[in-house]
């Protein structure tokens, strides 16, 4: 029985071992190594070999270090390239030493296809052909590199980075690896910031101590203010009101309960103008989902084939176009800023230097704001093997640049490295805004030449993008490909086109002319019959149905470059999306298209589209949090996005409000009292007083409701993208 016993033992010992080497075989990336084996750096070869003797001995940190390192690779022949382990097992590791996790990048080297005659861009494979066709880098940017793949490595922190490559590059080059023999070969490096140590964010330096005073002062302001706000609140009475001081007001400011109440109310005395609160809101929203779709798309997704075959879809335009609601923005700023400025030099002139002036610092406070949480706060929220890589770039980006963005120069000075990639609207928008101003000069002086100029720049805004897409040889638009999903910033065409004031602007001004036909219109009762309506609403839809499906033709990677097709449509889809915009929104101002009015009217819109700003420029944030923090490959599904999505945005409208209480209403109330302050009038009848119950009688004048109140804001992306809040 003994002897018998014996022999079964052996035998499944045998078994065992030719079952795990049979296995190895089959592997395409070889495992890493335990520790760091081949160094010279003597402190790192210590706590590498205790920690490979410690393994041997079963102790705990040693087998929690190995397994927090990444095995065997899974999932790569459908675009999964990070095989993370285990992070916070690693850096949570009680070892004798600090442990340090590490993402190393290996990349296989395949000569050449097996099958040279295979189409290269094609993503169907047939199941008999070799997996190295599979994992061949095609030279195609709708796919996904499977040659390369980046583990997660749980090793002493001693070992410098020059010693984790140097080793692991020696390792490579000597094990056996079942590939071998098929002439492949594997090399690794390692970027700074894939490593992250357990305690090298434990210290908070003076500027993050700084944003908590401050973020402090404002809600004990708040707080105090509103306090007060309800102590002196009296009932209403027919007695006058009392005079209130400048002290009194600039308390007041801040209360939350008088903020809360006036951002229900209309800023506008143009009910043709209403269905702008609702255009804003629903088109922050699609924008805050097309973000969420580039942000978890750029992160570790378990089955990035099911990305590279959106790519290939009939209506791929549609999902990857939604950079065009960001030229609604632009559309609706543009509108807003003609209509406040002709409406304005109707009353009296204003200096120019003086509205750029109200400008500035009606969007800078709280953009400024935001600018500090992201260069301070927001690099402590959160941690993960990609955080460094994906969130951390972002704070360190606005550590550096944060006076670019401050001087709405951050689309030109350092795009690369800018501060907040979404906030590239912001100076685009700022620098439309100056040109607008002469504009509306012109036309006030010289109708004619006002509009001959409008449309002369117009003309030039549309040659200047078919003139680099020829000269440079680029697509037809931003193509969200995983080269800019992962690295936006670097992007060529981002940098080109996407992001620079003078190829963005033809919606902007197409805008301008629809804001004068609006100040036109203005007091008129103007209707547009049934048979014009819907006239118009067709060929307003042809229009923006073109400048979106036309987009199909470039996503498809059979379609022949042509530099001059592709130059047509960059110059030619922004325009058509912008006029058919106009169309719609002309019938829901003066036609018959009461479905679309009651929409785009309804009273909610009025405090959302009063917040959207603040959406804009914290959003992001939450998204980026979001893909910094994967632990492990996600799943991508519509389904999941879409609810994602909605989570984004009722984050990002919370904290707008958080925003909207704490710095945008008090300062634009700040600012318009001591800039402009109340005059009283002789007769009462025109008083702008705040009333016992908060709400604010708009005063008669153009000022107000074109420059002070009026907010056009920004915002991006990712994808991307910026997107506006353009107030009323």
């Amino acid at each position: 029985m003994g002897k018998s016993s014996a022999v079964v033992f052996v035998t499944l010992c045998v078994l065992k071992s030719v079952s795990s080497v049979f296995q190895k075989d089959f592997d395409l990336f070889p495992e890493l190594p335990t520790g760091v084996p081949d160094t010279e750096n003597e402190l790192c070869k210590l706590h590498s070999d205790l920690f490979v003797e410690s393994l041997k001995n079963f102790t705990l940190w040693a087998h929690e270090m190995w397994d927090a390192t990444a095995k065997s690779s899974t999932g790569i022949l459908r675009g999964n390239t990070f095989q993370m382990g285990h992070f916070e097992q690693c850096l949570s590791a009680k070892a004798p030493f600090e442990t340090k996790y590490c993402m190393a990048t290996v990349t296989m080297h395949v000569p050449r296809l097996e099958k040279p005659d295979r189409d290269v861009l094609s993503i169907d494979f047939d199941g008999a052909d070799s997996v190295l066709d599979r994992l061949y880098r095609y030279k195609d940017v709708t796919q996904q590199a499977r040659d390369t793949v980046n583990f997660g490595w749980c090793i002493p922190a001693s070992c410098s980075l020059h010693d984790l490559e140097l080793s692991l590059n020696r390792y490579l080059n000597t094990i056996d690896v079942p590939l071998e023999k098929k002439n492949i070969s594997y090399t690794a490096f390692i970027k700074p910031e894939f490593c992250t140590r357990a305690y090298e964010k434990q210290h908070y330096n003076n500027a993050d101590y700084s944003f908590g005073l401050i973020t402090l002062i404002l809600a004990v302001l708040v707080l105090i203010s509103t306090t007060y706000d309800y102590q002196t609140k009296k009932p209403k009475s027919d007695e006058k009101p009392v005079k209130k001081t400048l002290g009194q007001k600039m308390i007041l400011a801040f209360s939350a309960r008088l903020n809360f109440v006036e951002m229900t109310h209309k800023e506008t005395t143009n009910d043709d103008l209403n269905i702008l609160y609702g255009l804003r809101t629903i088109a922050i929203m699609v924008i805050i989902m097309d973000h969420r779709f580039g942000t978890f798309t750029s992160s570790a997704l378990i089955n990035f084939n099911y990305v590279e075959i959106q790519y290939r879809a009939p209506f791929a335009c549609v999902l990857f176009h939604g950079d065009l609601f960001v030229d609604s923005f632009f559309l609706l700023s543009g509108l807003l800023v003609a209509y406040g400025l002709l409406s304005q030099f109707d009353k009296r002139m204003v200096n120019p230097g003086f509205i750029v002036f109200l400008r500035y610092i009606r969007l800078t406070p709280i953009y400024a704001f935001v600018i500090f949480y992201y260069a301070t706060v927001f690099d402590y929220t959160g941690n993960g093997p990609l955080w460094k890589i994906i969130a951390g770039a972002d704070s360190n980006d606005c550590k550096q640049n944060w006076w670019i963005n401050l001087l709405y120069l951050n689309n030109y000075i350092n795009p690369d490295h800018m501060c907040m990639t979404h906030a590239w609207y912001l100076p685009c928008d700022f620098h439309y805004f100056i040109i607008a101003i002469g504009i509306c000069l012109l036309i006030k002086k010289e109708k004619k030449v006002g509009l001959s100029a409008l449309f002369t720049i117009i003309i030039i805004s549309m040659v200047i993008p078919f003139i680099l897409t020829v000269v440079y040889k680029r697509p037809a638009m931003l193509m969200f490909y995983p080269e800019f999903l992962t690295g936006p910033k670097v992007h060529p065409d981002f940098l080109l086109t996407y992001v620079k004031s003078h190829t963005r602007a033809t919606p902007y001004f197409i805008g301008m002319f629809a804001g004068y036909l609006y100040y036109k219109l203005k007091g008129k009762d103007t209707h547009i019959c049934k048979t014009k309506s819907i006239f118009i609403v067709l060929l307003s839809l042809i229009s923006v149905a073109a400048a979106v499906l036309c987009g199909a033709v470039f996503y498809n990677p059979y379609h022949p470059y042509n530099p001059y097709e592709s130059g047509a449509y960059a110059a030619l889809h922004r325009p058509l999306w912008a006029l058919g915009s106009i169309g719609i929104m002309f019938v829901a101002s003066y036609g018959h298209a009461s479905f679309i009015t009651k929409i785009l009217t309804w009273s909610p819109w009025i405090p959302l589209s009063k917040l959207q700003y603040g959406a804009y420029l914290i959003h992001m944030q939450f998204q980026l949090r979001s893909a910094a923090k994967f632990m492990s490959p996600k799943y991508i599904s519509y389904f999941d996005l879409i609810s994602l999505s909605f989570s984004d945005m009722v984050l990002a409208f919370l904290s707008a409000l958080c925003l909207y209480l704490m710095i945008e209403a008090p300062f634009r109330k700040i600012f318009k009292e001591l800039l402009m302050p109340k005059r009283e009038p002789k007769k009462p009848k025109h008083q702008n007083e705040i009333s016992e119950s908060g709400t604010t009688t708009l005063r008669d004048s153009a000022i107000e409701n074109g420059i002070i109140y009026r907010n056009n804001h920004a915002y991006n992306g990712n994808n991307v993208n910026v997107e506006a809040d353009s107030r009323l």
